[in-house]
């Protein structure tokens, strides 16, 4: 089992759609696409949000160019 393997097996048994910090976020299924050192990164729960208008700016996901979705630390409401 590998880092990233336990790493996503601890979010996924406590409730955590992926990882944010450093400007950046990413979910489980597109696990660290970056390749870059994810060790000041926190658990983090998904939140649509496509403009992300009310997005903290550690928290954006990239799709291409495009912010698409966002992680943040704060739990959703209903979840």
């Amino acid at each position: 089992m590998t880092v990233k393997e336990i790493i996503i097996n601890y979010l996924k048994k406590n409730g955590y759609d992926g990882l944010c910090g450093d400007s950046c976020g990413c979910g489980l299924n597109d696990f660290q696409p970056c390749d870059e050192d994810f060790g000041n990164c926190e658990p983090a729960y998904f939140h649509p949000n496509p403009d992300c208008s009310k997005c903290d700016v550690q928290c954006d996901d990239y799709d291409g160019d495009q912010v698409t979705v966002c992680y943040k630390t704060d739990k959703p409401k209903g979840k």
